[in-house]
């Protein structure tokens, strides 16, 4: 595309579009909810302003700037999530890798259709389970409550966007953009306002009763009264927050424990009568083998057993756990614990259940990233979304940013209240 721009835009063009497009990426990291998504709708309208035939090279490169830049932090993250046995080439070969992958699809974006057709690859496994900066998410800054509807016309709005662009050549070659187009792709504008200006006035509370406990306890370390005194502190933290709000229904982080029968036998223990701890743990399935799961507790009534002994009902299980360190089908583990491989699963789908009367759909920490399972809480329609993280792996990489800003576009999209659990 760059060969068919005059002279003065042959140079300029692609220098100007590479720094806008690393613009976009570092904006992720920045934390503000609406900054992200709307940088990811100015990298389209730049990527849409190179397309033409010859010009995969430079569309690749735009797109590799975007991703390279906004998933930095990966590298950094890589190397305290993996812990001792990692290294830092493994982190790098992630980073350049998934932007390399990435970044492909955009360099044979060079027709309107493609664009959209390069988006719907990102709402779909496998890209779909990996691209933490998808544009996806600007669905959820122009659309606010739309759902699924939302959803696709915010695809049709970008269609009609890169054609009026495609029209549109160069300042110097005097091109003219036919009207109808120009016409189309102005239509969506009082749409835009209209669905926001309602939303300004909308209120999204979470259901009477639901609570969010954010904890300060680090992760579960492998040594037996470290262990005892994390688990003592994470459990007496949470009876202190559940009997102080009052709630009845209590989110809990991710991954706060290894549900054995113990830990799930003093934690059943604290929950109060009437009350429903939802809690974020390691589930173990069999030898080698975990689940990244959320646990539900009920306070004086009879719980479920899950097979590995421990009481409570597990009602959610990550999607997809962090390819690589948790989810590597390849190795097989040999125990229960880390320095045995231990591996966990992925279920690829998050079913919406029913608590407290209510439909909840959660998203557990590192799916909360990925377009391909917003899409899987989208078109399930929820009454709730349930967040838990744990970002304690992940100071000062962008990557918590990245991942508030993804799921506060996307809730916002569904038009669903969320309940967020954080240990930090």
């Amino acid at each position: 595309m760059i060969s068919e721009y005059c002279g003065h835009c042959k140079y300029s063009r692609p220098a100007l579009g590479l720094a806008v497009a690393a613009s976009c990426g570092w904006a992720w990291h920045l934390p503000i909810h609406w900054l992200g998504p709307l940088a990811s709708l100015v990298f389209l309208i730049v990527m849409a302003s190179f397309q033409g035939q010859n010009g995969f090279f430079n569309r690749y490169l735009l797109a590799a700037s975007y991703y390279l830049v906004g998933s930095f932090g990966i590298v950094h993250g890589t190397d305290i999530f993996f812990g001792t046995h990692g290294a830092l080439w493994e982190g790098v070969f992630l980073w350049i890798g998934s932007s390399a992958l990435l970044s492909l699809g955009w360099g044979f974006a060079n027709r309107p259709w493609k664009i959209v057709a390069v988006l719907l690859l990102d709402a779909v496994p496998p890209l779909g389970l990996f691209d933490w900066l998808s544009p996806l998410s600007g669905a959820g800054l122009l659309f606010p409550g739309g759902g699924i509807g939302g959803f696709l016309a915010f695809l049709f709005v970008v269609f009609l966007c890169a054609l009026v662009i495609e029209d549109y050549r160069c300042p110097h070659d005097c091109g003219t953009i036919p009207l109808m187009r120009f016409l189309m792709s102005l239509a969506w504008l009082p749409i835009v306002v209209i669905s926001n200006g309602m939303w300004f006035f909308h209120t999204s509370e979470p259901p009477q009763g639901w609570v969010g406990a954010n904890l300060d306890v680090g992760p579960e370390v492998h040594s037996l009264m470290q262990d005892m005194a994390h688990r003592e502190a994470w459990i007496r933290n949470a009876r202190a927050m559940g009997r102080a709000s009052h709630a009845k229904v209590v989110l809990f982080p991710e991954g706060l424990s290894t549900w054995w029968s113990g830990t799930a036998f003093e934690a059943l223990q604290s929950v109060s009568k009437n009350q429903i701890w939802l809690v974020g743990v390691s589930a173990p399935l069999k030898v080698g083998l975990m689940a990244d799961a959320i646990v539900e507790l009920h306070g004086g009534k009879d719980n479920s057993i899950l097979p590995s002994g421990a009481v409570g009902k597990m009602v959610f299980a990550s999607a997809f756990p962090v390819p690589v360190s948790m989810w590597h089908p390849w190795r097989k583990g040999t125990g229960y614990v880390q320095s045995q491989h231990v591996g966990y699963k992925a279920y690829w789908w998050t079913p919406v259940r029913k608590i407290d009367g209510v439909k909840a759909w959660a998203s557990i920490c590192y799916d909360q990233l990925l377009p391909a399972v917003w899409v899987e809480g989208l078109v399930q329609q929820p009454q709730v979304i349930l967040l838990t993280n744990n970002e304690w792996w992940a100071k000062g990489t962008g990557i918590p940013e990245i991942q508030a800003n993804t799921a506060w576009s996307w809730a916002r999209l569904m038009g669903v209240p969320s309940v967020e659990a954080e240990n930090i």
